[in-house]
């Protein structure tokens, strides 16, 4: 159990009431009123799955009230007469922890979003949480459940996963940075364009200003142009998201970070559940949920940012609100860091994922705080003497430790529950460690991170560079000879919000690994990052000579006029979506097929949403595995 919230600080931090849980009580709330709704009986986040095994499973959910909940489960192996249960059913009973970091705080409660009414995205204030892990299962086997929270039933199916000597096929979906929150059932984003070749050879274009499309979806400005925004809302893109991601039927789900618009806003999180156990779907109730933290897992929207040197909290509490809601087993030699990089085996493939939201040296553009060697230019220039050690310069390692033993009462910074990801610490050896096991193993190794370590976008270049980003994700390259040396097939990141895939291999022996940024499931979509050239004209940078393919830079859109004289896309260009891994077993190897899926918007005349189609972009990668687990070619 996590350990109690210091009621005084949080009371300053949160402008709200926190109250403390003993370990195995359930006290009641402050209050459970918000204006909207009191507190009912039920379930406030439906069921999901976490920390999936072939032998186990973990269930949790989230009530508003302190009752506790039976889950019952059946299937092979369950009520062997062994007291777990009677006949093929095991019941199970909750003990309710209360989540006083999960209650809104005061500028939760008042604040106001243009196009909503006032408090219509607000529940009850009142978070109690429910986890039991089913083990003792069969490997690859189907087993269904029922949660019952206070008279309200809800019922899924999950699957084990399958021994790694006998299955036939995988589908793993991979996405990031859906960064929900309440103002995204209004927003449309920036939707960026190439400058410099962002079109067929057609001789249409987009519309511009004035026009229809415009004046619908409204419009801003990128690089000192023109831009129009996307006619999918975030809300709706992460519905069709969702709506396609089940149509394909995944073994597991796979979240490089940036889950909610700011993990220290407690509404982020009501609707990024509401997509994925909630009133939008139950996807998560059927298939686990592998998570990574992003950087906006450290930010706490209207309730601070990432706070201050001075005060640190508000990132504190960010992180550990991530970390109340999932539940890995992380790594045994640092328990403090509450799994928040951990190893997750499906079969033949280990996920690997990394926590990469901290590095030490600290560095800062603000302040000048850097580690390497200033330089220009891409990145044929990067060195071991210039490469970057940090992946943000928001805060400390130290100002964040300091706030932890104030935010959490009688710690010490050594239970500080952040990690760095420096070359040497503790979690770069149990990497290393991880990746030789699977290694011998003969498991398919993918990693996953939140912090793109190869990307053309604006958090492409490191903050050392004449272009400097101040939360670069440059200094992950660090792992890139480990990843090498134990033939991880695939590193999977985000951050960028943009579709893209790099090629690396950095020893130059023809093996190396393909590194993608998948930061497209319904925030931005941005392109390469644009500096002015010696005529003050925008043009990509391109740091990244890695890079191999991007929806940016090789999907130029194609514009048509219909019958009734509108303009329309007609395909190309930047649009939500994700990575779809299908794994197959071929003979004593495997075969991995890598495809970006993106949902192309069908508009009518009057620019109305008719649906979305399920598309791939031009860039779908064949890897053969041998016996081993690491690619042929």
């Amino acid at each position: 159990m996590k350990k109690s919230l210091s009621a005084a600080l949080a009371l300053a931090v949160l402008a709200g009431p926190v109250l403390a849980a003993p370990a195995g009580a359930a006290p009641a709330p402050a209050s459970t009123m918000i204006g909207a709704r009191d507190a009912q009986p039920g379930f406030r986040i439906l069921p999901y799955l976490q920390n999936p095994k072939a032998d186990a499973m973990t269930i949790s959910w989230i009530s508003e009230t302190a009752d506790p909940g039976t889950l019952t489960v059946t299937g092979p192996g369950i009520g062997n007469g062994k007291g777990r249960g009677s006949g093929n059913q095991l019941k199970l009973v909750s003990v309710p922890e209360y989540l006083p970091l999960m209650e809104y705080t005061q500028k939760e409660l008042d604040q106001s979003i243009a196009g909503l009414v006032k408090g219509s995205w607000l529940k009850a204030n009142s978070n109690y949480k429910h986890t039991l892990t089913v083990k003792d299962l069969k490997a690859g086997k189907d087993y269904n459940y029922t949660v019952n929270q206070g008279g309200k039933l809800h019922e899924a199916t999950f699957t084990t996963a399958p021994d790694a000597d006998s299955w036939e096929d995988l589908r793993l979906i991979a996405f990031s940075d859906s960064e929900t929150e309440p103002m995204g059932r209004v927003e449309h984003r920036e939707w960026e364009l190439n400058p410099a070749n962002g079109y067929t050879e057609d001789p249409e274009q987009r519309p511009g200003a004035g026009s229809a499309w415009a004046q619908k979806f409204g419009s801003t400005t990128r690089y000192g142009d023109f831009t129009l925004r996307y006619p999918l809302s975030q809300d709706t893109a992460m519905r069709e998201n969702m709506a396609a991601i089940e149509a394909a039927d995944p073994d597991l789900m796979l979240i490089s970070g940036d889950l909610v618009q700011g993990a220290g806003y407690q509404p982020a999180w009501d609707e990024f559940f509401g997509y994925f156990a909630g009133e939008h779907g139950d996807l998560a109730s059927n298939v686990p949920l592998v998570t990574a933290l992003g950087n906006w897992e450290t930010y706490a929207g209207i309730n601070g940012g990432y706070g201050t040197p001075e005060d640190q909290s508000p990132a504190v509490i960010s992180r550990n609100k991530y970390l109340s809601y999932f539940d890995n087993d992380g790594d045994p030699a640092n328990p403090a860091a509450k799994g928040s990089y951990y190893r997750t085996d499906h079969g033949p493939v280990t996920v690997l994922t990394l926590d990469s939201t901290n590095g030490e040296p600290d560095e800062n553009t603000r302040t000048g705080t850097l580690s390497g060697e200033p330089f220009s230019g891409d990145d044929s220039n990067l060195t071991a003497q210039n490469l970057s050690t940090d992946t943000q310069g928001e805060f400390t390692d130290a100002d964040y430790d300091k706030a932890y033993t104030e935010v959490f009462a009688g710690t010490t910074a050594k239970d500080s529950d952040l990690p760095n990801m420096t070359v040497g610490g503790a979690q770069w050896k149990w990497a290393e460690a991880q990746l030789a096991e699977a290694r011998e193993q003969g498991q398919i190794v993918i990693v996953q991170f939140h912090h793109a370590a190869y990307s053309s976008g604006v958090h492409g270049t490191p903050p050392n560079h004449e272009h400097a980003d101040n939360q670069s994700g440059t200094a992950m390259r660090a792992y890139s000879p480990l990843f090498e040396k134990h033939g991880v097939a695939a590193v999977l990141s985000g951050h960028d919000e943009m579709f893209e895939r790099s090629w690396v291999d950095e020893d130059g022996d023809g093996r190396g690994f393909h590194s993608y940024d998948v930061g497209v499931a319904s925030d931005g979509l941005r392109g390469e990052l644009q500096v002015k050239n010696a005529e003050g004209v925008y043009e990509p940078l391109r740091f990244n000579t890695h890079s191999k393919w991007s929806a940016a830079a090789n999907q130029p859109e194609t514009w048509a006029t219909d019958e009734s004289g509108t303009p329309q896309l007609v395909d190309g260009g930047l649009h939500y979506g994700h990575l779809q891994i299908d794994i197959a077993r071929q003979g004593s190897g495997a075969q991995i097929k890598l495809s970006p899926v993106y949902l192309f918007p069908v508009l009518d005349a009057d620019y109305n949403l008719v649906k979305t189609e399920r598309r791939v972009y031009d860039d779908v990668v064949e890897i053969s595995i041998g016996a081993d687990g690491t690619a042929t070619r």
